[in-house]
Parts: structure tokens; C-alpha cells; sequence
């Protein structure tokens, strides 16, 4: 199906195209009823309450090896299939379909000698391309009140003229007055590997930049297809945004379950020292240097080497 390629309007600038379980483990550093405690003190003799209502985490070097080949593969492999599908090699799109340029100008703003002049255009972006472009202008009366947007009334536009994925279909409107136009791209699905969003957001921004400045629509719409038309073909690695975005996020997830992975690996490797402790096991610091601990389950403050006794004083 057709989708739109972005566009602009007098007030907004340019824009781009849209293209049953089980019982839950809860752990937690403070008591919660139906857990069980346990304390281990880590470097520097900081001190660890760990309340779970679950099994106890248990450290496998071989599980965390694993984990870690893993999530540095899955890194890896986001970075390399971003910069894979970065690369582009467009070609020249099937012609066997019904090859209309049509430029309908309802709105009566192009002259003769701009449709001439886009004609032509037309034909050496189709040659380039196998694209074929077209124009229609509308009031916006023709649409206002019965689409929520341009957007869908060039998608309706775009269905009933054409039975193809190959056309480029640009549908301007004003309502007759020049400081309230817009204009919206509608794309077929064969277009893609050629109108990627450089190109359209390229186009769109000229033709936005063109109009702002005052220039005639067809003058506009002529300096966005000729500004398009000497890159549109290239082959080269290019980003879009989408795939920006991919990368950040995929990285993103990754990192986190990575830093989760290590977290997970470090409370494991406490946790096998730790020492089970009831809801309301007593907290204390040492008086020599402040350090928390819990009373009885250790003799000698971790951190200092002060000596203390069951009732938590030194």
C-alpha cells in the first residue's frame, strides 16, 4: 500500500513520511512479609541485606561466561547489521506498468509554461528512476471536514488513480490564499529502495524552504525534484534516522542487560558467604568508624578491625 513520503505546510516546516504465568520472584534490600533475609558484606565491609521470596542466587562461572560471550555477540551483531543495512545500491525500478506523469492543477496556480517545464522533470526522473511523479493541486475545502489530515486524503488520491506501487504522487493545497498552503508526499511501497528519507526529507525541505520564500508552486516543486535527482541513484553507506535509532536502542537494551548481568553476578558471588537473618535482625554501626552491620553476624567490624560483641557496641 502507499504511504506518505512527509511534506510541509506555511505554519510547521517540513516533515518525513510515518512509515497465564507462574508466581512472581520479589527480592528486595528491606523485609517484606513471606521473605526470607540474608546479609554479606562486600568490599570495604559494606554491608548487603538481600530479602527474596525466592531461591537463593547461585554464582556459575560457566552461566556468567556464557552471558557475557552472549551479550557481547548481540552487541556486536546490532553494529554489524546497522552498518550492513546502511549500504545502499538502488536501481532503476520495473517500467511495466501503466507510465502516467499526469499534473492535475485544480487549483489553477501553475502556468502553462511551469506544467511544461514539470513535464519534462518528470520524464528524466522517471528514466532515472522508474519512478513516476505526479502533481495534484486542491482547495482545501475539497478535503477539510472530511480527512483528519492531508496525509489521508493523498493516500485516497494515490488509490484511485493509480494500481500500482510506482508513483510519487504530491498533492498541494491552499485555500486560495499563499500564506496557508500544504503539501503531502504519497509514495508506493515499489518506491522505497529509492525514496529512502534522505531523498524525501531533502525534497520536502526544499520545496517547504521554496514556498516560504515566496517562489510560484511550480517553481517550488520543480528546485525539489531537481535537488533529489543528482543523489537519489548513488550507491554508498548512509544512516538514516531509523537506523540511528535502531542502533541506539538495540545498544541500549543490550548495555542494560549487560550491566543487570554483572549486578546479578556480584550480589551471586556475595551471597555465597551470606548469613540468613529474620525481619527484624538488628542494625548497628560501629562506634570507631561508623560502619552498619547487623548484630551477631559478625565479631569484627570489616572495615576498621574493632572488636564487637553480641549487643552491637565495641
Amino acid at each position: 500500500m502507499p504511504h506518505s513520503s512527509g511534506g510541509g505546510s506555511s505554519g510547521g516546516g517540513f516533515h518525513s513520511g510515518s512509515s497465564s504465568s507462574g508466581p512472581s520472584i520479589r527480592t528486595s534490600s528491606r523485609y517484606f512479609p513471606g521473605s526470607v533475609g540474608y546479609v554479606y558484606y562486600g568490599r570495604g565491609g559494606r554491608m548487603h541485606t538481600v530479602y527474596t521470596n525466592g531461591a537463593v542466587p547461585k554464582r556459575s562461572v560457566k552461566r556468567m561466561v556464557l552471558t557475557y560471550v552472549l551479550l557481547g555477540a548481540f552487541m556486536i551483531a546490532g553494529g554489524v547489521f546497522t552498518v550492513f543495512s546502511a549500504y545502499r545500491n538502488p536501481t532503476k525500478i520495473s517500467t511495466s506498468y501503466s507510465t502516467t506523469t499526469p499534473i492535475q492543477d485544480d487549483l489553477n496556480v501553475l502556468s502553462e509554461e511551469e506544467k511544461t517545464k514539470l513535464s519534462g522533470t518528470f520524464n528524466e526522473f522517471f528514466t532515472l528512476s522508474g519512478i513516476c511523479p505526479s502533481v495534484l493541486t486542491i482547495n482545501k475545502n475539497v478535503w477539510k471536514g472530511h480527512y483528519q489530515s492531508l496525509s489521508g486524503y493523498a493516500f485516497d488520491a494515490y488509490i484511485n488513480r493509480f494500481k500500482d506501487e510506482s508513483h510519487w504522487l504530491i498533492v498541494y493545497t491552499d485555500d486560495g490564499n499563499r500564506a496557508n498552503w500544504e503539501f503531502e508526499g504519497m509514495q508506493g511501497n515499489d518506491t522505497d529502495g529509492i525514496l529512502v528519507s534522505f531523498v524525501t526529507d531533502n525534497f520536502n525541505k526544499t520545496v517547504t524552504e521554496s514556498l516560504s520564500s515566496s517562489a510560484s508552486v511550480g517553481a517550488s516543486l520543480e528546485k525539489g525534484f531537481r535537488a533529489v535527482m543528482p543523489t537519489m541513484m548513488e550507491k554508498g553507506f548512509r544512516m538514516e534516522t531509523g537506523q540511528w535509532f535502531f542502533l541506539l536502542i538495540w545498544e541500549g537494551i543490550v548495555s542494560i542487560a549487560l550491566i543487570a548481568s554483572i549486578m546479578q553476578d556480584l550480589r551471586a558471588k556475595g551471597m555465597q558467604n551470606a548469613i540468613t537473618i529474620d525481619g527484624n535482625a538488628l542494625r548497628a554501626n560501629c562506634p570507631n568508624c561508623g560502619n552498619q552491620y547487623i548484630v551477631g553476624t559478625i565479631h569484627n567490624c570489616l572495615r576498621c578491625g574493632a572488636a564487637l560483641d553480641e549487643e552491637g557496641k565495641a
